[in-house]
């Protein structure tokens, strides 16, 4: 009998051990905050279990189709041009992961203040679209492991997250919705990240809002997209 009960404290023991990892992945957030406004783009930031460095989201409007967003956002190399800080970004390849027309991995690199190095991310990313609605999705996720990488003299971010909701209004022009998680890595303070990054979503969809009016967006006939959404883990809070 007492090596029995020996034994069932032991299988216990192993269960609630086993058990732990389950606890400590769930993922805990904080209530959206308003931080800022500009031009009737409203910023928001929350706090997560994941990191302690802020989430991020912005909401906005944009006037222009699905479509031309769409052609913008897909034009990895231009996001230099639009993108809060970012200084560099690619398409690029990852050994075992195909790159398609709605998923494919990419490279980001946000230019930092001297004397603190760049910072840069890989991530997967994924376009989706809800053909009842046209509500065009886009995610993406870090990608863990060892690859070549466009980056030199970079840290690279352990986290980095990323979700794009893009609803077209009856009245012309879509709402656009632009959240981001990311982890910078290193030993910034978090409080000087975040005073940092708390206008990241205002100043990218202020970014989106003029490139949509170039012509090489502008005559974009239709939406590419095909692969239908389908949600995930990382979504926006309505």
């Amino acid at each position: 009998m007492k090596r029995r009960m020996l034994f069932l404290m032991i299988m216990l023991f192993w269960l609630l051990l086993a058990a732990v990892p389950c606890f400590a992945e769930e993922v805990r957030t904080g209530e959206w905050n308003e931080v800022s406004e500009l031009d009737g783009i409203v910023g928001y930031t929350r706090w997560t279990s994941l990191t302690s460095v802020d989430e991020v989201m912005a909401v906005g409007t944009v006037d222009a189709p699905v479509a031309v967003i769409e052609a913008v956002l897909r034009d990895i190399p231009a996001q230099p041009e639009y993108m809060f800080r970012c200084v560099e970004a690619a398409v690029v390849d990852v050994p075992g992961m195909e790159n398609r027309t709605d998923a494919f991995c990419a490279y980001n690199r946000t230019g930092m203040p001297w004397p603190v190095d760049d910072r840069y991310g890989i991530a997967r990313a994924e376009y989706l679209i809800d053909h009842e609605t046209g509500t065009l999705h886009i995610r993406a996720r870090e990608i863990e492991g060892d690859f070549d990488v466009p980056a030199q003299n970079a840290v690279r971010m352990p986290l980095t997250r990323m979700k794009i909701v893009i609803v077209p209004l009856e009245a012309g022009g879509c709402k656009m919705t632009y959240q981001v998680l990311a982890d910078p890595g290193g030993s910034l303070p978090s409080f000087v990240v975040n005073l940092f990054t708390k206008n990241l979503g205002i100043k990218t969809i202020a970014g989106i809002r003029e490139m949509v009016k170039r012509e090489k967006y502008r005559g974009a006939p239709a939406v590419i997209t095909t692969t239908p959404y389908v949600p995930a883990d990382f979504e926006p809070t309505e």
